[in-house]
């Protein structure tokens, strides 16, 4: 990590005191695990719908579930970089990008992620606690 620590004057004569404190390189991401994710992914076995840009959804199964992304089964030929939306049950369409994809298994990465509250209740409802 590179990092400043210092002391900043202010350029404003209504601000008097100086600001301490220290900049860094550092993304402020968490760490990634041993797979390169942020965080773990859930074992599930769950359906759910799944679109591409501009087209109609598809029936999916969820195979693996985080706060920041999921696996899926699908027939869909989905490239690296694709936008896709995932309809999980009870929930509206999320917003997701394709990050791989192998054979009939793709990786997606959300553009926002779940709340950890929201991951648990779908744990929950598919009997996967």
């Amino acid at each position: 990590m590179n990092a400043y620590s210092g002391h900043w004057y202010p350029t404003s004569p209504a601000l008097s005191a100086p600001i301490q404190g220290e900049l860094s390189t550092e993304s402020g991401l968490a760490p990634q695990n041993q797979k390169g994710r942020r965080a773990d992914r859930v074992p599930v076995e769950l359906g759910a719908g799944l679109r591409q840009r501009g087209a109609s959804g598809v029936s999916v199964q969820v195979m693996d579930l985080s706060v920041d992304g999921f696996r899926v089964a699908t027939h869909l030929d989905l490239p690296p970089g694709a936008d896709v939306w995932l309809r999980l049950p009870g929930l509206e369409p999320c917003h997701a990008r394709v990050v791989w994809a192998e054979g009939h298994l793709v990786g997606c990465a959300f553009l926002r992620s779940l709340h950890p509250a929201v991951l648990q209740m779908i744990i929950g409802k598919a009997g996967m606690r």
